[in-house]
């Protein structure tokens, strides 16, 4: 075992409880948030490449991180289709709010606004 080997699984525990922070953000509607774990986790993850290429680069057996990184990708799997859920709900939201949008503004009375040649109310 290296020591590559070693800190590579440290990273990996560090994003797999990143990645479960993000999952109970998205749980608890506490999307603001969100952003600055994705930093972390983005920064984690360029760790993690630049040990996964060192230890490639050694042929060392990284095996025993193979359950580890099944977990973590359970959890990233999870967290992006509970966000595109997200995602699809506020765009079908979105398109009912522009079809009433339009439809009030189609029907407005727009002669107030405008103002008109036949102007009654002086």
């Amino acid at each position: 075992m290296s020591l590559d080997l070693d800190n590579l699984e440290i990273i990996y525990e560090r994003y797999y409880e990143i990645s479960l922070q993000i999952k109970e953000l998205i749980e608890r509607g506490l999307y603001g948030e969100l952003a600055a774990f994705i930093s972390k986790k983005e920064m984690i993850f360029q760790e993690a490449k630049t040990l996964a290429e060192r230890i490639q680069q050694t042929h060392e057996d990284a095996s025993r991180l193979t359950e580890l990184c099944r977990k973590i990708h359970n959890v990233e799997k999870a967290n992006i289709e509970a966000l595109t859920k997200i995602r699809d709900n506020l765009k079908s939201e979105l398109q009912i709010v522009n079809k009433n949008t339009k439809l009030a503004n189609a029907y407005a009375f727009s002669a107030q606004k405008n103002g008109s040649i036949l102007d009654f109310s002086e």
